[in-house]
């Protein structure tokens, strides 16, 4: 029997902002299971739901260890932010030697 979670485990799980919820939500899936399989005396390393569920853990926990938005936002800050700091420390001396330079004449 060919199941839909299976065909979307194949095709790969798409990141989404509420990962770490759906960590920990299938965390307590995967520990309920585990738990009705010790109490039933069943084989867990061979349960396919188990399997499923460890691996969509697994392609949740990619995608939270590989979010590097906050990552690219600080990159992007540094390399915006150092050039105005360097012009405008620059202008700065500019204006102050045109400040000296207009004094001296008096």
């Amino acid at each position: 029997m060919f199941s839909l979670g299976k065909l979307f485990l194949q095709v790969g799980y798409w990141c989404r902002p509420q990962d770490k919820e759906n960590l920990e939500t299938l965390q307590n899936k995967i520990q309920e299971r585990i738990s009705f399989l010790n109490e039933n005396n069943l084989d867990s390393y061979g349960d396919p739901q188990l399997l499923e569920f460890y691996e969509l853990y697994s392609q949740i926990q990619q995608c939270v260890f590989e979010n590097h938005t906050e990552q690219y936002l600080l990159i992007v800050a540094i390399i915006v932010g150092i050039p105005l700091l360097v012009y405008f420390r620059w202008r700065m001396i500019k204006s102050g030697e045109a400040t000296k330079k207009g004094s001296n004449r008096i």
